[in-house]
């Protein structure tokens, strides 16, 4: 009996000696909960530490650098959101957009950089050449003439002048600032495309394309460079490069719409209609605003005999500004060879053509045609 009851009373013991250790744990444990810091609260979220900036412009070069301009920009944008007063990042964000063919963003990017920093000649410049593709010259010209004055050695700011002589036709001085551009950096993309361009305006096409392949060995990851490489060589009738340089401007940017129409409109020069099809359907479904690719394929696919086809791409084309003598005729042609023949809204088209071209032999034929002649 003694020995039973000493051995409750130890297991007793032991049980009140547990109870007691998890009391003190328990309140260890809570004071330590109280105290930020010490243990993490399992109920709260995990923090995610926010990235430093500096590795999205380590992400943006690295883009820029393998041709993904899209994500180049779109890394930019994240380091802004972190530093939006970094002028020059905007500026160079800027630049890669008109690259990459958003000259409304690159206006309104460039437009931020001089507002945070009108005294540089770097954000004054950018600004003058998406100021140039967005066809607002006279500010363009005054700004890139102030960037040329404040920076003379700069071959970009070079550059971009060069660019606005050469859409406002004053080509001796395109030449001139292409030339020094050239002349202050050999390796810059920019000064070298501008040298091409100024070539390229004055209808110098070999020469454009001397410029042209030394901007590609400057910057092969540039899709621009390789589509007006091509269309130098469209200019020569060397329609089978052409082709070489489009296909290679669409590898690097697959979503490079102008590059799609280029590729396809040198396959219908190249007599195989079929193929220009494919690729100028692609530009459309890429980028629908493109007039003159709506206008390519519907020349296609009447040369394909798709008459009922054509009718649609060509007059999207027409009442989005495409105007041409031979989108009206074979708009008008195409009515009167589909099924069934309808004269009456042909008609229209071939007079349309007509007075483009009053011995248009294409609307003639139509209109004879259509009158029973």
């Amino acid at each position: 009996m003694y020995i039973t009851d000493s051995r409750k009373r130890r297991r007793q013991r032991r049980r009140n000696r547990i109870l007691f250790g998890f009391a003190v744990v328990g309140l260890v444990v809570l004071a330590l909960l109280r105290r930020p810091g010490l243990i993490p609260n399992p109920f709260q979220p995990t923090p995610t530490p926010t990235p430093a900036p500096a590795n999205f412009l380590l992400a943006a070069d690295l883009a820029y650098q393998e041709g993904r301009l899209a994500d180049a920009i779109a890394a930019y944008r994240e380091y802004l959101a972190l530093v939006p007063d970094d002028a020059a990042v905007w500026a160079e964000m800027a630049r890669l957009q008109v690259w990459d063919g958003d000259y409304a963003g690159a206006l309104a990017s460039a437009r931020e950089a001089v507002r945070l920093d009108e005294e540089e000649p770097f954000h004054l410049a950018v600004l003058a050449w998406a100021l140039d593709w967005n066809r607002s010259y006279n500010e363009a010209i005054s700004l890139a003439i102030n960037a040329v004055d404040r920076a003379p050695q700069s071959a970009l700011a070079r550059a971009y002048l060069s660019e606005v002589y050469a859409d406002i036709g004053n080509w001796p001085r395109a030449l001139e600032e292409a030339q020094e551009a050239v002349r202050l950096d050999p390796q810059s993309p920019d000064a070298q495309r501008a040298l091409g361009y100024a070539y390229h305006v004055q209808g110098k096409y070999r020469e454009a394309l001397t410029a042209y392949a030394a901007a590609i060995e400057a910057a092969p990851q540039l899709a621009r460079l390789y589509y007006e490489q091509g269309q130098n060589l469209t200019a020569l009738g060397n329609h089978a490069a052409a082709i070489e340089s489009f296909r290679q401007a669409v590898k690097v940017n697959p979503k490079f719409a102008a590059a799609y129409d280029a590729l396809g409109w040198a396959y219908y020069y190249q007599g195989d209609p079929e193929r220009a099809v494919i690729e100028l359907q692609r530009a459309v479904e890429l980028d629908p605003t493109i007039a003159e690719a709506w206008a390519h394929l519907g020349m296609a696919l009447y040369r394909r005999q798709r008459y009922e086809d054509a009718v649609e791409p060509l007059r999207k084309a027409i009442e989005m500004g495409a105007d041409n003598e031979a989108y009206y005729y074979t708009l008008g042609l195409a009515y009167i060879y589909g099924e069934p023949r309808n004269c009456d809204e042909a008609i229209p088209w071939l007079e349309k053509a007509l007075e483009k071209n009053p011995t248009s032999q294409p609307a003639l034929v139509g209109l004879n045609t259509c009158r029973g002649g």
